[in-house]
């Protein structure tokens, strides 16, 4: 009898144990799955965010309206988003076509560190051909706002984008506004 009553008392032990380490598992993965869950609403909630600017963008573009500079958040990501797509809707407006590459925003090199202004490196390639006149007009509509051209190339390899016009600039921001 002795040996059935430690058979027994180390079974329930081992099962209180294995009680004891899957309600702790249980409880991790139920923290888990609420952590993912709240991550996946975030980023919904940044999506819509994002896709209401690119609206708003959209319709001040289709009604006409000028925009003194372009869209700006707090989110690194859709301020690269809302660049390209403010270049895309820039060139369909003079009736071009192309592919844009938005880095990243850096401190600018060009300003004292006093001042504070950032710079985002652009490239931009034309896929179809262009006429002088558009390409002055293209270059009379970047005036309007804060780039800086470094690279402009019809037909060279200098700019790493695709297309006959190649555009390489900066886009300045001042951080808080201005």
């Amino acid at each position: 009898m002795g040996k059935n009553k430690v058979i027994i008392f180390v079974f329930v032990v081992i099962t209180v144990l294995l009680i004891i380490l899957g309600i702790k598992k249980t409880k991790s993965l139920q923290a888990q799955i609420r952590e993912q869950k709240e991550s996946v609403v975030k980023l919904d909630q940044r999506l819509e965010y994002v896709k209401g600017l690119e609206e708003s963008l959209e319709l001040r573009r289709s009604s006409g309206k000028a925009l003194v500079q372009i869209p700006r958040v707090d989110d690194p990501i859709a301020n690269k988003v809302l660049m390209k797509k403010f270049i895309v809707s820039l060139l369909s407006q003079l009736g071009q076509e192309g592919e844009v590459e938005v880095d990243n925003e850096r401190k600018s090199k060009d300003f004292p560190s006093l001042i504070e202004v950032n710079e985002v490196p652009l490239k931009v390639g034309i896929t179809d051909h262009i006429s002088f006149k558009q390409m002055l007009t293209l270059m009379d509509e970047l005036r309007n706002y804060p780039f800086m051209i470094e690279i402009f190339t019809v037909g060279g390899t200098d700019v790493a984008v695709p297309g006959v016009l190649r555009l390489q600039f900066k886009y300045y921001v001042v951080p808080g506004g201005a």
